[in-house]
């Protein structure tokens, strides 16, 4: 039998019945000296969640991840609305393992957050869910986690790991070694049983959310001030996002890290013709803004590359140096054989699109995509929607905002 938990009191009672396994509680990488978890500190917030557990916390407590938080296959983290969770700096993090479920239930008034106990880029590490949908590295359709060392994936496509709703994170993407750096929200081959709907990721060092294979739908998305890029995908991604508002931050406009692409979209990094798990890589993307501005190498509004397909309809790309990049001959012959980029509006792009085949030719790709200088893209052009206001503590954003 799952035991509750309402409240920090009511789970001190229960500690003789709340098990756990052994976890890193270190600030550094997950094989470091261990500890168990026997009760919530909220001021030391780390351990695992055992299987058979519910934890709910209360929302009237300040809470600070410490370590490592991971929730366990069978096990259910629930937090309510207005709960705040601050991370100390380092390589600490929540991560919910394959069979295991959170739920932020968070409202219009009262999201849930997760920041750093100090505001800057690359704080704490960020938001791991790991899911049994496909990833198409192996034939199996797991892989293993570069965030957890965790399996995740399998066949599942309608897999569920949970109900996440207006969720706030800021200050992610910890790098823990030169190869590895945190997102604001990772999802591991994470099901289409799951929901994610208005989340706002800001002033992270990495990409703002990343889909390593999976089903997951997403909708009512928000990232801005990322190092990296906004959305990104690989593994044969293959789930439904509509609603993605995403820009650049002027602030960071010369920095080291200004941030990169709107979307970045690969099928997988060492074969792009794999036809594992789901096979190529084929999200469904409707009604998104991404804004960006000319710092760094990467300005492009949308990188599509190995092998990765995609359906694109009512888009707005703005102050990016190039629009559309795409490269790879998979990707190439998918552009080119329909109708998959409808909608498209360019605002100041200096090159609205190039490309380039797996040989390295120049190829052009002017008319794979349909223009249309009235497109709404996430639903006010460049502008920020009405549906982004307010949670997100923001009331107005737009180019001027990306873009020095």
């Amino acid at each position: 039998m799952k035991k509750t938990i309402l409240k920090a009191a009511l789970f001190f009672s229960l500690v003789g019945a709340f098990s756990s396994v052994a976890v890193s509680c270190s600030n550094s990488d997950d094989d470091d000296s261990t500890e168990t978890i026997s009760t919530i500190d909220p001021s030391n917030f780390k351990g695992n969640i055992a299987a058979g557990t519910t934890v709910t916390l209360d929302p009237s407590k300040v809470y600070t991840i410490t370590g490592k938080l991971m929730v366990e296959n069978g096990a259910s983290l629930i937090i309510p609305a207005g709960t705040r969770i601050t991370v100390a700096e380092g390589a600490n993090y929540l991560i919910v393992d394959r069979g295991g479920k959170i739920f932020v239930n968070g409202t219009a008034s009262n999201p849930v957050v997760f920041e750093g106990t100090a505001h800057k880029q690359g704080h704490w590490g960020g938001i791991v869910i790991l899911g049994n949908a496909p990833s198409n590295r192996t034939s199996s359709g797991t892989s293993t986690s570069e965030l957890g060392d965790l399996t995740y994936g399998g066949t599942n496509t309608a897999d569920n790991s949970g109900i996440i709703k207006y969720l706030i994170i800021k200050d992610s993407g910890f790098k823990y070694n030169p190869e590895k750096e945190f997102n604001g929200l990772s999802l591991f081959g994470v099901g289409s049983g799951t929901t994610i709907s208005y989340v706002y990721v800001t002033v992270g060092a990495d990409d703002g959310i990343e889909c390593f294979g999976g089903n997951a739908n997403l909708d009512h998305i928000v990232v801005t001030g990322v190092g990296d890029d906004s959305f990104d995908w690989t593994e044969g991604y293959r789930g439904t996002v509509n609603y993605i508002y995403a820009a650049r931050m002027k602030a960071y406009q010369t920095a080291a890290e200004p941030g990169n692409r709107g979307i970045e979209a690969d099928t997988q990094d060492t074969n792009p013709n794999t036809t594992f798990g789901n096979g190529a890589s084929n999200p469904v993307i409707n009604n998104a803004t991404f804004l960006g501005n000319t710092g760094g190498s990467e300005s492009q509004g949308m990188k599509v590359r190995a092998g990765s397909n995609g359906q694109f309809d009512n888009i707005v790309l703005a102050n990016f140096s190039t629009g559309l990049d795409f490269e790879t001959d998979r990707t190439l012959t998918w552009f080119q054989g329909g109708s998959y980029i409808k909608n498209l509006r360019f605002v100041n792009v200096a090159t609205k699109s190039k490309a380039k085949n797996t040989a390295g030719t120049a190829v052009d790709i002017s008319s794979v995509y349909t223009e249309n200088t009235s497109a709404t893209g996430a639903g006010s052009g460049t502008a920020l929607p009405d549906w982004a206001k307010g949670w997100t503590g923001l009331s107005s954003f737009d180019v001027t905002d990306a873009m020095n």
